[in-house]
Formats: C-alpha cells, sequence, structure tokens
C-alpha cells in the first residue's frame, strides 16, 4: 500500500485473485525494470460486501484497485514517490474527452496542483505496467483516460475511458477483475 492511512481506514482489502494479480504484475514491472517498486492506492473495505468505498462507486467486492503511477525526476526513477500524500489528486495534463458539467466526479482541484511534488510519470514503466495489466487474462478492465493512453502508447480493449461522470483516471491507474 502507498500508504499506512489506507491500512488504518481498512481500505486495504482485495479478494486472493486480486491479490495475486497485483503481486504478478509487480513483479513483472520489476523483473524488467529492477527496483521498481508498485504502490497500490485504494482497494475495498473487509466487510459489508457491495458498500461502496467513497469516494470509489465501483470499488465495493474485492475485485478492484487503484495502483499509483512510477514518477521520476532529474535523476532518474523514484522508488515510492508519488506526487501528492496520498497518490490522488495530482492530475496528468491534457485534453479532457467530457464537457464542463457541474454534476460530476471529474474534480478539477486546480488551486491544488501547485502543491504537488515536481515529478515525471516515468513513462516506461507505466507503460509496461499497462501491458502487464492488458495481457492478464484475469483482468477485465483498466481505466485511464484517453489522452495518456495516446501518450504512453498503448492501446487494449481492456484500456478504457471510464466516463464523464466518473472520476478522472489521469492521476492512477484503476484495475479490475
Amino acid at each position: 500500500m502507498q500508504s499506512w492511512y489506507f491500512c488504518l481506514l481498512n481500505r486495504n482489502f482485495v479478494t486472493p485473485e486480486l491479490a495475486e494479480v497485483l503481486q504478478e504484475t509487480a513483479t513483472a514491472v520489476d523483473t524488467a525494470y529492477p527496483g521498481t517498486v508498485t504502490l497500490v492506492l485504494d482497494a475495498n473495505f473487509p466487510f459489508l460486501a457491495g458498500f461502496p468505498l467513497l469516494p470509489h462507486l465501483s470499488h465495493s467486492d474485492g475485485r478492484k484497485a487503484d495502483i499509483a503511477f512510477y514518477y521520476s525526476d532529474a535523476s532518474g526513477y523514484r522508488p515510492k514517490a508519488v506526487r501528492s500524500p496520498i497518490g490522488y489528486f495530482a492530475f496528468e495534463q491534457g485534453v479532457s474527452e467530457c464537457p464542463a458539467a457541474w454534476l460530476s466526479l471529474r474534480w478539477d482541484l486546480q488551486a491544488l496542483q501547485v502543491l504537488w511534488r515536481d515529478l515525471e510519470v516515468d513513462a516506461d514503466r507505466t507503460r509496461h505496467l499497462l501491458r502487464v495489466l492488458a495481457a492478464d487474462g484475469r483482468v477485465r478492465k483498466v481505466f485511464l483516460e484517453p489522452h495518456l493512453q495516446s501518450r504512453f502508447g498503448v492501446s487494449s480493449g481492456k484500456l478504457r475511458f471510464q466516463g464523464c461522470r466518473a472520476a478522472r483516471h489521469d492521476d492512477h491507474i484503476h484495475l479490475q477483475l
């Protein structure tokens, strides 16, 4: 987990199958890029099946998890680094597919963007992660904003845009079995 905070709040429950997918994916990325640390953000609550892990409406069954991007700076890859303290809300800028709407979970949080660490997404590691997830037969969907799919040069029927009424996915990767 990216932070003890997620564990303390019981936001780290996954099914054994998803735990296996996450571990195998992390190992595959580390094998290709030694020293890489894969960080899980939110997963699910360990109780009340069907109860959503707010603000995530779909995290309700132990079969979904969010993974942090890998980051680099001028000195290279930064293991365990995230731009914001919790790994969320440090958005990668790009052209949005969505028109402005008042009823949406697509928060921009513009005022916060200047507070985050000056790191760049490590495109090579992140691209490899996405390809590993797309090739895994157990993974059904991976949510990532279309501008990042283009930027990383990845495409797959499993890589999807989550829609304009859901939270943005240009600060993390969402996967589900």
